[in-house]
């Protein structure tokens, strides 16, 4: 039971750090367009930060 709640945290702590990382890229491309800002562009910026980390996570070396 120990394990499963383990990785519920993990799991629950690498969706907080995509949002953590989402907000400054969804603010440098409302910077760079204002009239894009939306939920469209927030959903890419989160879409963007999660991807980053899954290549992150699964480094081939």
């Amino acid at each position: 039971m120990g394990e499963l709640i383990t990785e519920l945290l993990l799991r629950g702590a690498k969706l907080l750090l995509a949002a953590i990382l989402a907000v400054p890229l969804y603010m440098v491309a409302t910077a760079v367009d204002p009239a894009a800002a939306g939920a469209p562009l927030a959903l890419a910026a989160y879409a963007a930060a999660a991807a980053s980390l899954l290549l992150l996570e699964s480094s081939p070396l």
